[in-house]
């Protein structure tokens, strides 16, 4: 009794992702390839018939102008003058894994693939058995084949041996995977089919469709292709292949490497992947082109799965032989050598704009590259400076966590009490030499990060194109973030080293916030400080939890001349802010209780451009004009503050002068500090 198989559950089974949803028909054309090599027909021909719904769908180009839009292909019609389906060509489609064509790589289940992504194929065979033409013709659905006896002699004497099958009701999401475009279509189509092209194996193939385009495959093959093909002889651990490499100016949007089974495109692999530089076209002295390879072997053929969807290389060759992954870096090997002279200045051309980038405006990289000159050949070629610098910063993550893995490894010896091992102290050195190397990149990006900054403020204190200055938000914001407290925002984020560095460290801030919002006093006062800084006392104080100091910091827009006045006079604003606080409690720096504010020493900054205003201001509070006439000093006995006027142009200049040897020591480093001095060129 012979085995029944379900159309349906065999359908069911089979995996067919959206990126493959020209498979089934590749499978009909590739089906046709075969009956034609079995036939002995002098002009071997295949025309494919890509067929649009007839419907047609209007666009309008933006200006009122309505232009015919493409739809989408939804029957493919493959007909062929191969052998077709005689006797035994139609037995072997009735069963499942049929063996009939095993020579040539088949598996047996490719028709069910058509019921994967069409509601039904359509079938209609004339052939030439027993000194008679017969014609065979049969629907292919999900309920089988219908009807299932079908065969009637033809009795005219114009009769020609043809198949037609016609793949009908292109399924969603497949039918919508697919570009609109017939060049396209043909392009996958000898992309899939390459090595019978190559080997000069293929029949005429002409692919048309329903609006009157058409391409010839076989020619395309010749214009587009042919010129290009070069081949490599491959050997892995005593298998055989053959590489062949294709340089397309046309046909192709990326590098791609293509492993075949049985002269037929299997499984794709985007070589961006394995050579970064490889992400953009390449160029030639005459054109840019993208690099297509087709890997093909006998070994490959045994791997193929059943789909030929995918290699499965245990279920053909010996578990113990070559895996994929090794062929797949054994060709990428063969790759770049094939394009070594390409592949050499484009990484010649993307190291020129990586040294450019790190010497100008990345020097906290410069380390990085030093030590670690491979990642130049991680980065893709091609990449805008911001996404470059990106690329490195991974690249510095990635050496943090490779000596963070370091540090585990050590502590997991230690615990297994293998320190004697000669390996530990390699470990242990190498780790200490990358924890001081880190720390040299680390400061490097944060004085990096502090030039920024400067820049940023010398740029919002000079006027725009309407000759007004920036408003004193603007300039709060870059010192550190408005309304915000610090147990809001990183230390990163606050710029105080541009008032002082001393500053950087606190117990608690609060940047534009009201007195009475502030958690550390306890205080009815409704008015607004810009900054507030409250620094707990030295370890050596009779009580260490109390505040010791209070920093208030007032800030006025560039080149504001009402500073007189009682409303906005800030000196007369920081004593009120003074006063205020006094008059309250500050909460001791664990939280518990309340110290006597009287006892706390209050430092007070005004930064403000020095107008005349201003100056009447400073000496109406009896301050001390600085050694350089750009600000004010003194300290209010009465209200118990020391006080400090910074004109914007001092505060520039002084965070300049203070981060001088830094810049210096960065931007301009001495050959003799780099392991590879040639960076710097």
């Amino acid at each position: 009794m012979p085995i029944i198989v379900n159309v349906a559950g065999q359908v069911g089974q089979i995996k067919l992702s959206t990126t493959k949803a020209l498979w089934p028909l590749f499978e009909t054309v590739i089906n046709s390839i075969q009956s034609l090599e079995d036939s002995n027909v002098d002009e071997k021909k295949i025309v494919i018939n890509a067929l649009r719904p007839e419907r047609v769908q209007l666009k309008t180009d933006g200006q009122g102008k309505m232009t015919e839009e493409l739809n989408h292909f939804e029957t493919f019609v493959v007909t062929d003058n191969g052998n077709g389906f005689n006797t035994e060509n139609y037995t072997s489609f009735l069963e499942a894994y049929s063996q009939l064509k095993v020579r040539k790589g088949c598996k047996g289940i490719g028709r069910f693939l058509w019921l994967k992504a069409f509601d039904k194929v359509t079938i209609k065979s004339t052939y030439f058995e027993d000194d008679l033409w017969h014609l065979r013709s049969f629907d292919f659905s999900l309920t089988g084949v219908n009807p299932e006896q079908n065969d009637s002699i033809l009795k005219l004497d114009d009769v020609q041996q043809q198949t037609i099958v016609s793949l009908d009701g292109f399924k969603n999401p497949y039918r919508d995977s697919v570009a609109y475009s017939l060049e396209s279509l043909a392009k996958k189509i000898i992309e899939h089919c390459l090595p019978y092209f190559i080997t000069g194996k293929c029949p005429q193939i002409i692919l048309k469709d329903n609006r009157g385009e058409s391409f010839n495959l076989n020619s395309y093959y010749e214009k587009t292709y042919k010129d290009s093909l070069h081949q490599d002889p491959m050997e892995l651990r005593g298998k055989h292949y053959t590489l062949y490499h294709m340089l397309l100016t046309e046909g192709a949007d990326k590098h791609e490497l293509h492993l075949c089974a049985n002269n037929r495109e299997v499984k794709s692999y985007a070589l961006s992947n394995y050579i970064p530089d490889m992400k953009k076209k390449l160029v030639s002295s005459d054109d840019a082109y993208y690099y297509v390879g087709y890997l093909a072997g006998d070994y490959l053929d045994e791997a193929v799965n059943t789909e030929r969807s995918d290699f499965d290389f245990s279920d053909g060759p010996m578990f113990s032989d070559t895996r994929e992954p090794e062929i797949v870096e054994t060709a990428v090997g063969y790759i770049r050598a094939y394009l070594s002279d390409e592949l050499t200045k484009v990484a010649d051309e993307k190291k020129t704009q990586i040294d450019m980038l790190v010497k100008t405006k990345r020097p906290q990289y410069r380390l990085l590259l030093n030590r670690h000159p491979e990642v130049y050949d991680r980065i893709p070629a091609g990449l805008p400076e911001d996404k470059l610098d990106l690329e490195l910063y991974k690249q510095q993550q990635q050496w943090e966590l490779d000596t963070a893995k370091k540090k585990h490894d050590i502590e997991e010896k230690v615990k297994q009490d293998a320190t004697s091992d000669p390996s530990f102290q390699k470990l242990f050195d190498e780790y200490c030499e990358n924890i001081t190397e880190l720390s040299r990149a680390s400061l490097a990006e944060y004085v990096v990060r502090r030039k920024a900054v400067i820049d940023l403020l010398e740029q919002a204190l000079e006027v725009d194109e309407k000759g007004k200055y920036s408003k004193e938000s603007r300039i709060h914001s870059i010192i550190c973030p408005m309304q915000t407290t610090s147990d809001e925002i990183k230390l990163d984020d606050m710029n105080l080293w541009l008032i002082d560095d001393r500053m950087a460290y606190h117990h608690f801030l609060a940047s534009d916030k009201k007195i009475n919002t502030i958690p550390v006093l306890d205080s009815a006062v409704d008015k607004r400080m810009d900054l507030a800084i409250f620094d707990a006392a030295l370890s050596y104080t009779a009580d260490p939890e109390n505040i010791n100091s209070i920093t208030i910091v007032e800030l006025k827009r560039p080149q504001r001349n009402d500073l007189a006045k009682e409303e906005t006079d800030p000196i007369a604003q920081v004593y009120d802010y003074v006063t205020d606080i006094k008059e309250g409690k500050v909460k001791k720096s664990n939280g518990r209780g309340f110290a006597n504010v009287q006892q706390v020493a209050f430092y007070c900054y005004v930064i403000a451009d020095v107008t005349p205003t201003l100056k009447k201001s400073a000496a109406r509070a009896g301050l001390v004009p600085t050694q350089d006439g750009e600000g004010y000093f003194g300290y209010n006995q009465t209200v118990g503050t020391y006080i400090e006027v910074i004109s914007y142009d001092k505060l520039l200049k002084d965070a300049k002068q203070r981060n001088r040897a830094l810049f210096d020591k960065l931007f301009e480093p001495k050959s003799k500090d780099l392991v590879h001095p040639e960076l710097i060129r």
